[in-house]
């Protein structure tokens, strides 16, 4: 058998050489610091007790060394607070451990044996425990980051993120999370940057997506608080505990769930609330429930609620702990009405009393005004109803009070501008991620983790919630309602039974809105004349049958209310006087024709004013002109000739985006048939 023999080069035999020497001197660079400091540590007592040794300089430098041994001692435990508590004790012991020795050679010198024996023997076994611990470190890989497994983690991703020098310190771990810091790079990367990168930096971690939430710290712009969870955790149901402060102010925050780290999701409802997900995402039992349950338990609160839609399905088992529920449009209307009235009554009250907002124990009961579908509700109002509802949500808070608004999309076809802008947001599972920007908040969307289109209706009462009362770290990361359990609406209605709403004492103002009359409350013969404290002279059904007409004839006595008020006005300005026998100037023949054509024309029906609308929209497809927006000029001024308020425009438009006569994007209306539009003209 041949024996075949390779020869090796002996330049690669030195460069292997080379490297074997470089990786023991790397190991050995590891263990030589302790024994370096260990001979410095003797060589310093040494020259010490030689040049202080002896009275009197050995007092004050035995007193300066033992006051630096306690200040270093204590600066070293505050340094390593990041560590685990094992390495603090470490650090410290040592620190200690040599400050003291180095005072007590000071005094003593080398003479005392036990001085001597302190320096070899307990010097070389702290020397040795550190050597160990580095070897420990350099085989257990995570321990790479000085056993901190936020670190650890971190330092595997960061570079993938574009967050190269940065580092992640945990402060907190518990069961359900890693709270710690993030300090970034100074001048190098920002906050921002850091939250657009967590898709990155979970990818590089090998995590769940939705991980890693980060919230900046108010004090420093390079440094935000980091916290790991397991998303995982929220796929399950979580039962409801109970309420949380029973008896107390609506003042004290609202727990409605879990945080995905394990922390109660608690806030406050001293903003008005947006309550928005797709059918089936949990908002009406995960979310209408679970506040509302809560609220009911509060002894100074009375909810008064209206669903138009659904009747008593999401709201009936909560009924008993009500102050009103009204499913019926006519009765839903007068309350809104009603509320409307009474909020100068009760600002007014809060002022004579010397309260510039409302406050717990300030003798009046908070509002809680809850609207289930709200789109179909804003829809239906008339035009000056839902300036009504504008107004209120611009002067409720002031009043003591909070509207929440539940639906399904709150685009600008569906909740006027003004409104949205009001409030909080809660959002629950979307269909679409275009659908993301209508129930999120501002912040939430500056945050690429934000994403509630992936659970659709998959994870009934999963949402985001920005509120009062939320942090940003919070604000940035999903949470799950409490599940009331497989007999929920009995469940609700015993929980309903409990905290009844008829054995509170309420304000005066409340008594009045609490009692107002329902349509079920009138004989069926009678009903239909029912008014609201002569705010109409029709009866209210049948004006409310005729929205439109109500609102031509509103805008007319509003205008005509403001030129009486205007001639009837004083001009201080005015110097001129005339007498009996003043000569009258008579008007010119253009002042004549002019006069002539102000004569008032006569007001258009709501079959007229849509058919001008169609005619409008019939010009543009035939010149081309297919997309507008709602404040185009010319539709402007077709509103402004026909007579109609903005809100009138925006109902229109959405009637013929409903009927497939317009598409909607982003604000933009396209015409999408001519042709239906003639014909719809042609039928009216």
């Amino acid at each position: 058998m041949r024996r075949t023999t390779v020869t090796v080069p002996a330049d690669t035999d030195t460069e292997a050489t080379g490297r074997l020497w470089a990786r023991i001197l790397s190991k050995l660079a590891v263990l030589v610091p302790p024994w370096v400091l260990l001979g410095v540590t003797a060589g310093a007592g040494a020259v010490s007790h030689a040049v202080w040794g002896q009275p009197p300089e050995v007092t004050w430098v035995a007193m300066a060394s033992l006051g630096g041994t306690i200040g270093l001692t204590g600066l070293t435990w505050a340094i390593t607070h990041a560590r685990r508590m094992l390495g603090r004790v470490h650090a410290t012991a040592t620190t200690a451990a040599v400050g003291g020795w180095l005072t007590v050679v000071t005094v003593t010198g080398f003479g005392p044996d036990v001085v001597t024996g302190a320096l070899w023997w307990g010097g070389g076994f702290l020397a040795l425990s550190w050597n160990m611990r580095a070897v420990i470190r350099h085989t257990e890989p995570d321990q790479g980051s000085g056993g901190d497994a936020l670190g650890t983690l971190f330092d595997r991703a960061k570079e993938q993120a574009g967050l190269k020098g940065a580092r992640a310190r945990a402060k907190e771990v518990t069961d359900r999370k890693i709270k710690g810091t993030l300090a970034l790079p100074p001048g190098q990367a920002t906050v921002g940057e850091a939250q657009r990168a967590i898709g990155k930096l979970e990818s590089g971690m090998q995590v769940p997506p939705g991980t890693i939430a980060l919230a900046a710290d108010p004090d420093r712009a390079d440094l935000a608080e980091i916290t790991v969870s397991d998303p995982r955790i929220l796929r399950q149901p979580i039962p409801w505990p109970g309420p949380s402060r029973p008896g107390a102010s609506i003042n004290e925050p609202l727990r409605v769930g879990v945080w995905q780290d394990g922390d109660d999701c608690e806030f406050r409802l001293r903003r008005h609330l947006q309550k928005m997900g797709t059918n089936g995402s949990g908002k009406s039992i995960g979310g209408a429930w679970n506040v509302l349950g809560e609220t009911m338990t509060r002894n100074d609160v009375a909810i008064i609620a209206i669903d138009t839609s659904k009747d008593d399905q999401t709201l009936g088992p909560l009924r008993k702990g009500l102050a009103r529920l009204d499913t019926n449009k006519t009765d839903a209307v007068r309350v809104l009405r009603a509320v409307h009235e009474r909020i100068p009554k009760r600002t007014k009250w809060l002022a004579q009393n010397n309260f510039s907002n409302w406050e717990p124990g300030c003798g009046l009961t908070y509002w809680v005004l809850w609207i289930e579908e709200a789109a179909k509700f804003i829809s239906s109002l008339s035009s000056k109803d839902e300036e009504r509802l504008e107004e209120i949500v611009k002067e409720l808070r002031s009043a003591g009070g909070t509207i929440v608004l539940s639906l399904q999309r709150s685009d600008y076809t569906q909740m006027p501008t003004l409104v949205r802008g009001q409030l909080a947001k809660m959002c629950f599972g979307l269909s679409s991620a275009e659908d993301a920007k209508w129930g999120l908040s501002t912040r939430q969307q500056k945050v690429d983790t934000v994403e509630p289109e992936l659970w659709d209706a998959n994870y009934p009462g999963m949402a985001y919630l920005d509120a009062p009362g939320v942090s940003e770290k919070h604000a940035y990361m999903p949470l799950r309602t409490f599940d009331w359990g497989t007999d929920g609406r009995a469940a609700m209605a015993a929980h309903a039974h409990e905290y009844a709403h008829a054995r509170r004492q309420v304000d005066p103002f409340t008594a009045e809105l609490v009692a107002l009359p329902t349509t079920a409350d009138n004989d069926p013969t009678t009903s239909g004349t029912t008014t609201l404290d002569g705010d109409d002279d029709m009866p209210l059904d049948d004006e409310l049958d005729t929205n439109e007409e109500f609102d031509v004839a509103a805008d007319v006595l509003d205008e005509a209310a403001q030129m009486d008020q205007e001639l009837a006005d004083p001009d201080p300005a005015v110097t001129a006087t005339a007498r009996p026998d003043t000569p009258v100037q008579q008007p010119t023949s253009e002042e004549n024709e002019a006069l002539d054509a102000e004569t008032s024309a006569p007001r258009l029906s709501p079959e007229e004013t849509r058919a001008k609308v169609h005619d409008w929209l019939t010009e543009r497809a035939a010149t081309g002109q297919r997309s507008f927006k709602a404040s185009d000029d010319s539709l402007t001024e077709l509103r402004h000739q026909v007579g109609m308020k903005r809100g009138w425009t925006y109902k229109v438009l959405r009637e013929l985006v409903d009927d497939g006569r317009l598409t909607v994007d982003d604000g933009v209306y396209t015409i999408v048939d001519e042709d239906a539009v003639d014909d719809d003209q042609a039928a009216a």
